[in-house]
């Protein structure tokens, strides 16, 4: 009985802050209705609901309430969003995730930070502090920039000069005031947790940064804060990030924007991992590229000159194995918690490439392959469609990933022939599901002279067959989940 005043007490906050978010995005509709511009009234209430976060831990004694607030407005936003509700909010950028990511990164944020430990909330509220002011001011640099008849990169630019310089100096005062550090230290952590932050923001599209800002900075401090991450090592892992986003760049592997969150990655693994987590994903990534620019590997290939891959491309092969990485760095590092995110991050990338490899060598295959959907053979390189050529290199593919991280003693059981059995089935599982999503949800288009196709060949034209929302980038993330999931199941099972 003694709980329930704070019950009432928690209760009454919560309703009390469902009126005032509530009231400041009616103001924001409010005040766009006097004729203020959508993108201040937006930025208002960016900033607004930002510092509330920022708050929550003064308001509330436990994260539950704030878990509840962050799900309702989750789900609130995605239906707003889609019904096209509140303009004040929504109208300047139709196309932007913004209002739904702001409120699922604090999901995001409260699991690594104020659920494990109250000593994590520094950075759980430096992050949204710097999500309030750097992004607002950076979107108002850029857009007065443009105003003034700038081009769009000088405005771009602008924005996230500004942007890195207010997160810098809101990262020195958030280091300053948590931590016992020398003046040298605090710096030296203030600026390569403001280039990562910088480099989110610039680039995630589609307002996606509101999610991805808040993560990164928790993902520096957290680790900094509590000794698993060094300034000296931060600077490495920039430094070996950087090396790797200009090669893959130079070598025509991946696009900048692609380039720059390859290299994000890149210093993840060097930072939060280490070598068994490294070479792993260098085997991956340096294999399935190679594959890529072999002559003739993809229809629109000329002379080995392959594609860039894009952001979107490295977040749907390499997001999972990312997202495992994370996790295992910030969650209390007892029990099954860093050989389960090994697995996993080894099982995704595992998955990801047994679909490359099975894609590439598929290709090449005298025989063409046979649909899923249908049972009839079809044109190589048609989605959901399998060969036995595929399926071996599939094979090859995942025992390469595996290989890489038995051979470097990686954070699994200690038995390495269930280790190889367990991590090779979750990868040419993931690599199944990927085909049968392939085969019957994935988008299809015909065009004119009947041919099938995964671009649509008009704006306006919609599949024959899938979803229109689910692509080809949809259908790997989907893959490596199911590899990193199985792999992950598996190793909890025996540990």
């Amino acid at each position: 009985m003694a709980g329930l005043p704070l019950l009432g007490t928690e209760s009454l906050r919560v309703f009390g802050a469902l009126v005032g978010l509530g009231a400041l995005v009616g103001l924001g509709e409010r005040l766009r209705g006097w004729g203020v511009r959508a993108s201040t009234t937006r930025r208002l209430v960016h900033t607004g609901v930002s510092l509330f976060v920022v708050a929550t831990p003064v308001l509330f004694e436990r994260p539950l309430p704030v878990y509840v607030l962050a799900g309702t407005f989750t789900a609130a936003n995605a239906i707003a969003r889609s019904r096209h509700w509140w303009p004040g909010i929504h109208a300047v950028r139709p196309e932007s995730w913004g209002t739904v990511a702001l409120p699922l990164s604090v999901l995001v944020a409260l699991g690594m930070t104020w659920s494990i430990a109250p000593d994590r909330l520094f950075a759980f509220q430096g992050a949204y502090l710097v999500l309030a002011l750097a992004d607002p001011a950076a979107s108002w640099v850029g857009e007065r920039s443009t105003r003034a008849q700038a081009s769009v990169p000088d405005a771009t630019l602008l924005g996230s000069l500004t942007f890195a310089g207010v997160a810098l100096g809101l990262s020195v005062l958030v280091l300053e005031g948590a931590t016992s550090w020398g003046a040298r230290a605090v710096c030296g952590a203030a600026t390569g947790a403001t280039l990562i932050a910088t480099l989110v923001e610039a680039v995630s599209g589609r307002g996606w940064d509101n999610l991805f800002v808040p993560v990164a900075l928790v993902l520096v401090w957290v680790p900094l804060h509590e000794g698993v991450l060094g300034v000296g090592a931060l600077g490495g892992a920039l430094v070996a990030g950087t090396i790797f986003g200009g090669l893959a760049h130079w070598t025509n592997a991946l696009s900048l924007r692609g380039a720059a969150v390859g290299g994000l990655f890149a210093a993840s693994l060097v930072g939060l991992g280490g070598t068994e987590w490294v070479v792993p994903g260098i085997v991956f990534f340096g294999l399935s590229s190679a594959l890529t620019y072999v002559q003739g590997s993809r229809p629109e290939a000329v002379a080995g000159d392959a594609p860039r891959r894009t952001e979107a491309q490295v977040l749907a092969n390499g997001g999972v194995a990312w997202t495992a990485l994370a996790g295992a760095a910030v969650l209390p590092s007892g029990g099954a918690v860093l050989p389960g995110g090994y697995a996993a991050f080894v099982g995704a990338l595992a998955a990801a490439a047994a679909d490359t490899w099975a894609t590439e060598w598929g290709m090449r295959s005298s025989t063409a392959p046979w649909s899923l959907r249908t049972g009839r053979r079809v044109a190589a390189g048609t989605s959901g469609a399998v060969s036995a050529l595929g399926t071996v290199a599939a094979m090859f593919g995942a025992a390469s990933v595996v290989g890489a991280a038995v051979l470097t003693n990686g954070p699994l059981t200690g038995d390495v022939r269930w280790d190889v059995v367990l991590l090779v089935g979750a990868g040419l599982s993931g690599m199944v599901a990927d085909s049968f999503a392939g085969a019957f949800i994935q988008a299809q288009y015909r065009t004119d002279s009947g041919e099938w196709t995964e671009m649509p060949p008009a704006r306006e034209a919609s599949p024959a067959q899938g979803w229109a929302s689910v692509g080809n980038n949809a259908v790997n993330f989907l893959g490596t989940a199911v590899g990193g999931g199985i792999a992950l199941v598996g190793l909890l099972l025996v540990a």
